[in-house]
């Protein structure tokens, strides 16, 4: 894995780029076409060694071709046929080979202070908690990315994880959302994750006093705010 991912000779830097950079610079591009009505070159990017070879891990693209708009509703939220595809096509269909690539991005964010490995961390966190229907699966795959998220949380620097929470607000989403889609399941080994869950919960409220809320509790507000908005019914 280290041979594949990082640049030549293991070295890298906060500077060390990624697929990341190149896919935020077509984004900019398309955004400036849009802005101006004229057509933009695409901008040749520039080969250098100095550049982790991570596959790319587009969430936003989540629904299988061709989709019926059943099945567009479908996994425009749940990432579950992203996730099996993508484990496919990168991994050989090992779960345990996208868990350990989610604990290298992290150590590239902390030895490195690297965007590229953040982004990277990020997107397989959503990955792979973002998924409804793997969940019935197993919960190998989520039992170990849970493990190894709190292991993360618990060595990280407290300003880094108070950061990571902050920032757009994306760890408290997807953790919210994993939670609630869990409660809201009937797999055999639900038990096994509401523990370690449980252990994830417990380290954001001592380390960085941050209530991560229950199954229950998720849905009973998101019912409060389904209702406030519902359609009323007027005589």
């Amino acid at each position: 894995m280290l041979e594949r991912i990082l640049p030549a000779g293991g070295e890298f830097s906060s500077a060390t780029g990624s697929v990341y950079e190149d896919e935020e610079m077509e984004a900019a591009r398309r955004m400036l076409e849009q802005q101006t009505g004229t057509s933009v070159p695409t901008a040749e990017m520039a080969e250098s060694l100095d550049r982790f070879s991570f596959p790319h891990i587009d969430v936003r693209h989540s629904v299988p071709p061709n989709a019926d708009p059943s099945l567009v509703c479908r996994y425009g939220v749940d990432k579950s046929w992203l996730l099996q595809t993508t484990l496919a096509k990168y991994w050989n269909g090992d779960a345990s080979s996208l868990v350990g690539e989610f604990q290298l991005a992290f150590l590239i964010i902390l030895v490195g202070q690297n965007f590229a490995g953040l982004e990277h961390w990020k997107r397989l966190l959503h990955l792979a908690l973002g998924c409804i229907e793997a969940l019935e699966d197993g919960a190998f795959m989520f039992v170990s990315m849970l493990k190894t998220l709190n292991n993360q949380l618990n060595e990280c620097p407290k300003e880094f994880g108070t950061s990571v929470l902050d920032q757009d607000n994306f760890l408290a989403q997807i953790l919210t959302t994993f939670v609630l889609n869990l409660y809201e399941s009937e797999i055999q080994d639900k038990r096994t994750l509401e523990d370690e869950v449980q252990r994830v919960r417990d380290t954001l409220a001592e380390r960085f006093q941050w209530v991560l809320p229950s199954g229950s509790q998720i849905q009973d507000e998101a019912g409060v705010e389904e209702g406030e908005y519902a359609p009323q019914i007027v005589d």
